[in-house]
C-alpha cells in the first residue's frame, strides 16, 4: 500500500475512491499524491529513468504549519504505481513546473474528454500556454498551496521533506461546462483531508501569486543572506515597492487584482507592510519552504522574474525598483 501507518492516522469517508494520475514527479506530484492514495488509487506517470528510482520508494516527511508537540511531521515511505505512459483515470492531475509544461502537453493535451484534466502550478499566463493545445472548457485550473518543500535526494534514493500546510488548495469557481470536473476534483482533494478553495478569477489568482514568488530571488541574493533580508527593513520596503509594480503589470493585462492578496495589502504604507513581510519570512514553516525552493527551483524563480519584466515592457509600465534587481537574477551571486 502507497499510504504506510507510520504517515499518521487518516479514516477515509464511506465513499468509493477515485482513479487518479499525477503527472509530475517533483514536490508537489509526489507530496499531493501519497496524500491522495489515503483515500484513492493514484498513478504516478514519470519518465523511465525516474520511473525505476520512484519505483523503490519516495521517503516523505512532510512537517505540519505551526509546529508545536501536538502537530508532529507526517512521514513514511510511498510506494506509488508507477508508469512511463498514460493509464485511465477519472482525474488527471497536472503538477509540473512552468519551465516544464510544454514538455508533457503533447501527452497531456489528448486525454482531454477521457479524464477531468486538472492543472496545479504556479503559471504567469496559464491559458495562454493551453489555448493551443486545449479549449479553455477541456480543464480545469488550480494551485497547490497546502505543500511547499524541496527535495532530499541521496544517491539513488528520492527524499521529499516539505511543509503541509492547513489550507492553501485552490480550484476555479464552478461554470457549467465544468462542474463534473470540478466536483471530481474537490471530492478527491476533501476525501483525502485538503482543504480547497474556490477562486472567481484562477487564472489572474496564479499571475498574482507568480510575480510574488518570481520577486523573491532577487531581494534574497542582494540581501545575500535569508536571515538578513528579514530584518533589513530597506530592502524589505523596495520589495514592496517592485511588488507594487508587479500587480500594475497584472492590471495592464486586465486582471482585476484588487479581491486578490497581497494586492490589496499592498496599498497599506510600504513601512507598514516591510514589517508584515519580515514577520512572515522570520516565520520556521515560510523560511524552510523559500529555502528548499530555492535550493531545487532557482531557475524557475529566474525564468519567472524576467518573464514578468518582459510583460512590464510590453505593456509600457515602469518597473525600475524590480529591474534594479535584474544584474544580480540574472548572474545569481550574492552581494
Amino acid at each position: 500500500m502507497p499510504w504506510t501507518p507510520a504517515a499518521g492516522a487518516w479514516s477515509c469517508p464511506e465513499v468509493a475512491g477515485v482513479r487518479i494520475l499525477i503527472v509530475g514527479a517533483g514536490v508537489i506530484g509526489l507530496s499531493y499524491g501519497w496524500l491522495l492514495s489515503r483515500c484513492h488509487e493514484t498513478t504516478v506517470l514519470a519518465r523511465p529513468p525516474r520511473a525505476e528510482q520512484l519505483r523503490a520508494g519516495v521517503q516523505m516527511r512532510l512537517h505540519r504549519a505551526g509546529g508545536g508537540h501536538r502537530r508532529q511531521p507526517l512521514f513514511g515511505r510511498y510506494l506509488p504505481e508507477v508508469v512511463t505512459a498514460p493509464v485511465d483515470a477519472e482525474l488527471t492531475l497536472v503538477t509540473v513546473d512552468r519551465l516544464h509544461l510544454h514538455e508533457v502537453l503533447p501527452t497531456v493535451a489528448p486525454l482531454a474528454g477521457r479524464t477531468s484534466l486538472l492543472f496545479m502550478l504556479n503559471h504567469w499566463d496559464i491559458v495562454t500556454q493551453l489555448r493551443e493545445w486545449l479549449p479553455r472548457e477541456d480543464y480545469v485550473l488550480g494551485f497547490p498551496g497546502q505543500i511547499g518543500g524541496g527535495r532530499t535526494d541521496a544517491g539513488g534514493d528520492v527524499g521529499i521533506e516539505a511543509t503541509l500546510y492547513r489550507h492553501g488548495t485552490r480550484l476555479e469557481a464552478d461554470t457549467p461546462a465544468k462542474r463534473a470536473a470540478l466536483d471530481t476534483a474537490v471530492s478527491a482533494l476533501t476525501t483525502a483531508g485538503l482543504s480547497v478553495r474556490r477562486e472567481r478569477d484562477m487564472a489572474g489568482w496564479l499571475a498574482v501569486h507568480y510575480l510574488q514568488q518570481s520577486l523573491t530571488l532577487g531581494p534574497l541574493l542582494e540581501a545575500g543572506a535569508y536571515d538578513r533580508l528579514c530584518t533589513d527593513r530597506d530592502a524589505l520596503r523596495r520589495m514592496v515597492l517592485a511588488l507594487r509594480e508587479g500587480v500594475a503589470v497584472c492590471r495592464a493585462r486586465g486582471i482585476v487584482t484588487g479581491g486578490i492578496q497581497p494586492a490589496p495589502l499592498l496599498r497599506l504604507p510600504a513601512r507598514i507592510v516591510a514589517v508584515g513581510l519580515g514577520r512572515m519570512f522570520a516565520q520556521a514553516d515560510t523560511r524552510r519552504m523559500v529555502l528548499a525552493h530555492l535550493a531545487h527551483g532557482r531557475e524557475e524563480w529566474r525564468a519567472g522574474f524576467f518573464e514578468v519584466l518582459e510583460a512590464g515592457e510590453h505593456f509600457g509600465v515602469p518597473m525600475p525598483v524590480w529591474d534594479s534587481y535584474a544584474p544580480l537574477v540574472a548572474g545569481g551571486s550574492t552581494r
